[in-house]
């Protein structure tokens, strides 16, 4: 095959003779647009899904907790306590 230099490259539909077969570009982009669109509201409905809480959704409201007064607690002791007096007993010897 050899190299014309005269050669146009055209689309194949394109026929100038007959202007109604020529290729005329629609508006394109658009799919980018929506896809955006359809991510967005899968990422806000995926957060709202997920972050429900279940006390919405349950017909009765839920019992507070029962009002008991917390038990005291034993204050710690200033000092620590003194050492006993007497030392442990030493281990017997091997034999």
């Amino acid at each position: 095959m050899t190299y014309d230099p005269n050669l146009q490259q055209r689309p194949m539909e394109s026929d100038p003779n007959n202007p109604r077969s020529t290729i005329v570009k629609s508006g394109g982009g658009s799919g980018f647009l929506i896809a955006g669109i359809i991510i967005a509201a899968l990422v806000i409905g995926g957060y709202f899904f997920l972050n429900r809480s279940d006390t919405g959704m349950s017909p009765t409201a839920p019992t507070p907790p029962a009002a008991t007064a917390p038990a005291p607690t034993a204050p710690a002791p200033a000092e620590p306590a003194p050492a006993p007096a007497t030392p442990a007993p030493a281990p017997a010897p091997a034999q």
